[in-house]
């Protein structure tokens, strides 16, 4: 089973981050261990993750903690034309971890089992009691549903990664976000409506982009005006951030795994003036879509992974 090894050096270069798709394949080809812990949350898609040799299922919205000792692969739940399963990973030196849990989390009991939702049962103490977190053997203590607006907040944490920063500060500023999310959880804002939340889901796909967010208000079944107060009150966005965002996903998206022109990826975000694209990916990731494509292909596990 190959073991993966970043060889990760503090202060400059303690983690990895990247977007990760899997069609079906035989997932015991994608079986490793590795000698660092990772955060995953799946974005787009349903499959399969085998840890430890037990199958979980994968779908939207499923944060999972990997620990140094687990054994696990991927796969697509299903074969077929568009079936995949995309995720983002974060993985880091154990050592940040244990930076964390001295500060934080200096005592931890266990408590409950199987999956939870963030800001349910164990989650949502409000600190570390009942939560052993990356000390938890049990993999299923590890596995936590997130709502539309946790995810939206995980992305939004995630920008400094997804643009390249591997240094200390900015790997510790995501970690101790997910956990702050994870203990906060009982906080947290609103969860969304469902007619909201299915739009928000909607919007991610491609052949929405060009309606704009009249395209958004559509899909919600809502008048336009009603759509901006809900997402404003319960996202704090306007409509126009909720479609540039799913916009941009998926420009990143293409530019990480396809060689495909920086113009034609433009296009199908519904943006013709590419200026107009160039201000928006940069605004979102901090970087031009031609550094972040040259950042992507120079970084291996940036790439589409799962058999090809």
């Amino acid at each position: 089973m190959p073991r993966i090894d970043y060889s990760f050096r503090f202060p400059s270069d303690v983690c990895r981050f990247a977007w990760w798709q899997y069609p079906l394949i035989d997932v015991r080809t994608s079986l490793h261990t590795h000698v660092f812990h990772e955060v995953f949350w799946v974005e787009e898609g349903e499959g399969v993750h085998v840890i430890n040799g037990e199958q979980r299922r994968l779908f939207p919205g499923l944060l999972v903690l990997i620990r140094r000792e687990d054994s696990h692969g991927f796969s697509a739940a299903r074969k077929g034309p568009g079936e995949f399963v995309r995720f983002a990973n974060f993985a880091f030196a154990c050592e940040l971890w244990e930076r964390l849990r001295r500060r934080h989390f200096p005592e931890v009991r266990m408590r409950g089992r199987g999956r939870r939702t963030a800001g349910g049962g164990g989650n949502s103490s409000g600190n570390s009691e009942g939560e052993r977190w990356f000390a938890e053997p049990d993999h299923r203590k590890r596995e936590f549903e997130l709502d539309a607006a946790q995810v939206e907040r995980l992305r939004a944490m995630a920008h400094d990664l997804d643009a390249g920063a591997r240094d200390a500060l900015s790997a510790e500023a995501f970690l101790s976000g997910v956990m702050a999310l994870l203990v906060n959880a009982r906080h947290s804002r609103q969860a969304l409506p469902e007619w909201l939340a299915v739009a928000c889901k909607r919007i991610q796909e491609p052949e929405h982009f060009r309606g704009g967010t009249a395209e958004l208000a559509r899909l919600a079944g809502r008048s336009p005006e009603h759509v901006a107060r809900e997402v404003q009150r319960l996202l704090k966005k306007t409509p126009t951030d909720v479609l540039n965002e799913a916009r941009m996903t998926y420009a990143a998206h293409e530019l990480n795994t396809t060689s495909r022109e920086i113009i034609d990826i433009a296009a199908d975000c519904g943006l013709e003036n590419l200026g107009h694209f160039y201000k928006i990916f940069r605004r979102r990731f901090g970087v031009t879509p031609h550094r972040y494509r040259k950042h992507a292909y120079a970084t291996p596990e940036l790439r589409l992974a799962g058999g090809r």
